[in-house]
């Protein structure tokens, strides 16, 4: 049998169209890329969410702790404070509270009427007295036990005794639990927290002293804090957002916490009411499910650690905070990742999403053109892997014979770059500020993170006199200012240097590893500021003082360095304009120093003891006194005549320049007026105002009501005023000049020749004397320079039509080389020392 030949052929039945066959291995290439790219975004998200939430969690625990510090040192201080007083100015008279409550309630109302964490200021005697300040709605009641009230605590309904709003008999402070420990120990610190005995039995924290006279205990001072306020405090925290901040004592119950609700049990579970609850029984639920883990952490060391809880991520850290004054405490941080990151992983569900979908496109347009199609879908891989790894500046070519292959292209182009934008916004809004451009102090945190120590020097810079160019210029004016100095600063620096602004007229610059020495280092600095900045239209001539630390430098340690620089700025800012000081340890006791004796300083003010000496000014013609100068002198009972050169910056620095420049101008107007029917015609008092005096709004009205009060005639009075004061205040010093001269007193230029001014902008200045500075006077018998000098102010004040005051004229051959030149008047020891009007030999 003969067989047929076949006449087909018989095909595989896994065979696959050839469109397929091209199109699977691309559709593979495709996906693996757009995963790899998910995978590794997903990666890079985590790794940036987890890296920014430890230091943002750090940064909340070191705030709340450095905060929480400065919080309870407050109510500290205060109760220590009333305590020296009452041991310095023997306040305390057993049976008799009036002085005590007295001064408690000046303390309380004048220096820390702002500090409202204090709720009672008190004191409690051996022989069961007792006398407080209750703060409650803005309202002080006080608290009073002694032989007035007959034996009974009562609470008044004012500060001062009148009508009762309850009454305790049989109190006795001694068994309270703030009194009882530190008078047996005889050591100041905090107290249990126990409820208050009164009305409203607050739970309250207390910060308590024994006070001694000599080496006997007469009682123990107290100031309340209450456990509410201790909450509000932690809510008002900026860094906390939507997390969870609170306080546990060492038993893990709840001292305090971020949320509306009490740390006391309601009595409606199985807790009995008034109890204080535990972190495991809070009413927040994260800080319920963190319990197990706060209560697993070492008490000694700051733990972090990373849960979920009701499927929300959180970031958490347990810290100890210990005060050796008797608190043993936690510090428990909780911030969701949405706070640290906002919606950052939906972008990039999002974003993934839209890379999935371009994919699925490009492999619709692959299979329709398949042919022309592969080569840019290649490129587009390649591309996605770069992405994915990081590398932003990643773009495809859109040359395309294709349209949709262009399409695709452009479509991948945009996305790219709109993630990079995403990314890079969020990044620049952490760190960097708006106005300027440098980094933010938390940009600087985040900048400053290596692990081991690096040597650094880190420069705090402050502007000097940058208020008074916000009030003369205005907020726009002076921002633009800030724009050019941070624009100097990255012109004039090198690159290694870390440039940030810290506070509204503060820079800090870190120089890493420096090659050059620190003083050199602050003398560059200042060299920024030798030129006048342009601001708009104006030219602006701004100083800065800088505090320095130097050492080496790591993450956790920037924070301190930057107090400590700020203490190294406010010394080198109360030694001198443009200076800059490295920062000392002692420098601290300094600041606590400076502190006292702000306090003193404000204390004096309100007893009165301040005194006014007056210096004669005499005309060299004839030798007779023409006028006197007013001097501040402070009669302090503990500290002695205290030299004017030692609280006049204070005065300054602090405000209090303002009430006591008052002081001074009304006192001497009122002592001059009272001799003015004795004193020779033509008669002038000096009073010195200070630039702090002069720029405020109500000067003249304060200038009119001392001249009205007093009676003394306004040409009798002339007001002295620095030459730098008259020219740093900027184009209202003229203004204000005029309205001074209108009500008829005189203006005088003080130090005159030690200032930076021009005699064009001199010129422009109505005044009517320039008293020479005694560095000129003191060589003028053995300095030619300075005795031409002395020559040119006195014709230039010939040429003014203005009288010349010499100052500080010790020696008979001073005054007779002064009266040789032409100086009309003079002024110093050999004439006459300041002292009390009465010891003025006016003859």
């Amino acid at each position: 049998m003969q067989l047929k030949p076949r006449t087909g052929f018989a095909f595989s039945r896994l065979s696959i169209p050839l469109r397929v066959a091209i199109a699977l291995p691309v559709a593979l290439i495709l996906a693996a890329s757009v995963g790899l790219q998910a995978i590794t975004q997903h990666d890079n998200t985590t790794r940036l969410i987890d890296t920014t939430s430890i230091r943002i969690v750090d940064a909340l625990t070191v705030t709340t702790s450095n905060r929480l510090a400065n919080f309870l040192e407050v109510p500290f201080a205060a109760q220590r404070a009333v305590a020296d007083s009452i041991v310095r100015y023997n306040l305390y008279t057993p049976g008799d509270m009036q002085p005590i409550y007295r001064h408690i309630y000046g303390t309380f109302h004048n220096l820390y009427q702002d500090q409202t964490q204090i709720s009672v200021l008190a004191f409690g005697g051996e022989n069961t007295d007792f006398v407080g300040i209750r703060r409650k709605d803005e309202h002080y009641n006080l608290m009073l036990k002694d032989a007035s009230t007959h034996g009974d605590l009562r609470i008044y309904k004012e500060e001062i005794p009148g009508a009762t709003a309850a009454a305790y008999p049989q109190y006795d402070p001694r068994t309270r639990p703030w009194y009882a420990p530190f008078a047996k120990s005889g050591q100041p610190g905090w107290s249990d927290i126990y409820a208050n005995y009164d009305e409203y039995a607050e739970v309250t924290i207390s910060a308590a002293s024994p006070v001694k006279q000599g080496d006997k205990l007469i009682g123990v001072t107290v100031a309340d804090v209450k456990l509410t306020d201790l909450n509000k405090f932690l809510r008002e925290e900026s860094l906390r957002g939507s997390g969870q901040v609170a306080i546990t004592d060492a038993a893990g119950l709840l001292v305090a916490h971020s949320g509306t609700g009490s740390v006391l049990a309601d009595g409606k579970g199985k807790i009995a009411r008034g109890q204080r609850l535990s972190l495991a029984q809070s009413d927040d639920p994260a800080l319920r499910a963190a319990a197990p883990l706060v209560a697993q952490a070492p008490l000694d060391k700051a733990t972090g650690f990373h849960e979920t809880f009701d499927g929300r991520a959180y970031s958490g850290r347990v810290t100890p905070y210990i005060d050796t004054r008797g608190l043993h405490w936690r510090i428990v941080t909780l911030v969701p990742d949405s706070d640290l990151v906002g919606d950052i992983r939906a972008s990039t569900r999002r974003t993934t999403k839209w890379i999935a979908g371009f994919a699925f496109a490009g492999l619709l347009l692959g299979l329709w053109a398949i042919g022309l199609v592969t080569r840019p879908i290649h490129r587009a891989a390649r591309a996605a892997n770069r992405l994915a790894d990081g590398d932003w500046q990643t773009k495809i070519d859109k040359r395309s014979a294709i349209r949709e292959t262009a399409t695709l292209v452009k479509a991948f182009n945009t996305m790219a770059q709109q993630v990079k934008i995403a990314f890079n916004t969020m990044r620049d809004q952490l760190r960097l500020d708006g106005l300027t451009q440098l980094l933010t102090r938390q940009g600087l945190l985040e900048e400053v993170y290596w692990p081991r120590p690096r040597p650094a020097v880190l420069c705090l810079i402050g502007l000097d006199g940058f208020r008074a160019i916000n009030d003369n210029l205005g907020y726009e004016t002076s921002n633009r200012l800030l724009q050019a100095i941070a624009e100097r600063m990255r012109a004039s620096l090198p690159d290694s240097v870390l440039l940030a602004r810290v506070g509204g007229d503060e820079f800090a610059l870190i120089h890493l590893e420096p090659t050059t020495a620190t003083p050199e280092i602050g003398a560059q600095i200042q060299a920024l500021f030798a030129t006048p900045f342009t601001s708009g239209g104006d030219e602006i001539m701004v100083g800065a003082s800088i505090g320095i630390v130097e050492g080496l430098l790591t993450s956790e340690a920037l924070p301190e360095w930057l107090r400590n620089a700020s203490v190294a700025l406010g010394e080198a800012k109360r030694r001198a304009r443009m200076s800059w000081v490295i920062f000392e340890p002692d420098m601290m006791e300094q600041s606590r120093e400076l502190a006292l004796l702000t306090n003193d300083l404000r204390h004096a003010l309100e007893h009165e003891q301040f005194l006014v000496h007056y210096q004669p000014v005499i005309r060299m013609a004839d030798g007779q006194i023409c006028g006197v100068e007013a001097l501040a002198r402070w009669q302090s009972p503990t500290r002695g005549m205290v030299p004017p050169a030692m609280f006049i910056p204070i005065a300054e620095a602090s405000d209090l320049i303002l009430t006591l420049g008052g002081v001074i101008l009304h006192t001497a107007a009122r002592d001059i007026a009272q001799l003015q029917d004795q004193l020779p015609a033509g008669f002038e008092l000096h009073v010195n105002v200070s630039a702090r005096q002069l720029i405020q709004s109500d000067f003249i009205t304060t200038l009119h009501q001392a001249l009205h009060e007093s009676g003394l005639p306004p040409h009798h009075l002339t007001l002295e005023l620095t030459e730098s004061v008259l020219l740093e205040q900027g184009g209202q010093t003229v203004e204000r000049l005029r309205e001074i001269r209108a009500l008829g007193v005189k203006i005088a230029i003080d130090d005159f020749g030690t200032g930076y001014s021009s005699l064009s902008y001199l010129g422009n200045l109505p005044f009517d004397c320039l008293k020479i500075d005694k560095s000129f006077v003191k060589n003028l018998c053995d300095s030619s320079q300075d005795a031409a000098i002395v020559a040119a102010v006195l014709q230039m004040a010939a040429g003014f039509g203005v009288t010349v005051v010499a100052e500080g004229v010790e020696t008979a051959a001073q005054a007779q080389r002064l009266q040789e030149l032409g100086c009309s008047h003079a002024q110093g020891y050999w004439f006459g020392r300041p002292g009390p009007l009465a010891a003025i030999k006016w003859s």
